[in-house]
């Protein structure tokens, strides 16, 4: 059985929803005649405009009703799901509107704004279908909290051990205790730490001729879960990352196209 998901909220509701306006759109940009060519100045693409601006206003209003708690209108996962699925019928209402004439003046950009934070919300929404779950598999039901002190007694076991050993097993084992997960903003983009003092460690015990020692063994099966652990922290805050660059690149163009909106809504008032 499938998965139920925003996606598939209430048996795929939003989608028919968004199927049956994008169906009524184009029967009704079909079937008009104006007297002039067709485009956002005609009855039609008045019709056309208003719907699409109160697409807009609804979508924009999904991040209100994600942070309001306690609202009984409707479930989150149920407006995620109508978000996404009418910012796909917003793209061919919007395209209709503007009857495929575009130039270099406002109601173009805001055009092209509707289409950039549309394609934008595909981005956020395989995000949104993947992360989630990924995320929770690499924490194991811990918390980020909980795998740094599995961290620390990782680092005292080692410590203790490595006290009835020689000097360099010992600066080993300290110079794996202040391995930094990232150390640049690139390698929380790409969840790697090349320059990772616990790999470093690790081939330098394995080559360690002292290798047949007890503790010697018992650190180095410590230090590669140290290892696991760390790659299970840093693929999760290379998730998080990017569905945090997400939210910076979507919510300020969401911003931009409701200012470019109002814009265009003045002067077609204006100039009508």
């Amino acid at each position: 059985m499938a998965q139920d998901n925003f996606m598939s909220f209430r048996r795929h509701r939003y989608l028919k929803l968004a199927v049956g306006l994008i169906c009524l759109c184009i029967v009704l940009y079909v079937r008009d005649t104006p007297p002039v060519k067709p485009g956002g100045g005609t009855w039609l693409g008045y019709g056309l405009g208003t719907l699409g601006a109160l697409l807009i206003l609804f979508l924009l209003a999904f991040g209100m009703r994600k942070r309001a708690y306690n609202s009984q209108l409707g479930s989150v996962r149920g407006w995620l799901s109508a978000h996404v699925y009418l910012g796909i019928a917003l793209a061919l209402v919007a395209t209709l509107h503007a009857a495929f004439e575009f130039g270099w003046n406002i109601h173009t950009l805001a055009y092209a704004l509707t289409i950039v934070v549309i394609l934008s919300g595909f981005w956020g929404m395989v995000l949104y279908l993947r992360q989630p779950t990924r995320m929770s598999n690499l924490l194991d039901g811990l918390t980020l909290q909980q795998i740094g002190e599995k961290l620390t007694e990782i680092d005292d076991r080692c410590k203790m051990l490595a006290a009835k050993l020689d000097a360099k097993t010992q600066a080993l084992v300290a110079e794996s205790a202040k391995c930094q997960i990232f150390s640049s903003y690139w390698q929380r983009l790409t969840g790697h730490n090349r320059s990772c003092a616990t790999k470093r460690v690790l081939a330098q015990m394995g080559m360690d001729s002292s290798q047949g020692s007890k503790e010697h063994n018992e650190i180095y099966t410590l230090q590669l879960r140290r290892s696991q652990q760390l790659n299970r922290i840093r693929e999760f805050v290379r998730l998080r990352t990017w569905t945090e660059i997400w939210l910076l690149c979507h919510v300020p163009l969401s911003i931009a196209l409701l200012m470019a909106l109002i814009a265009h809504i003045v002067s077609v008032f204006f100039y009508w």
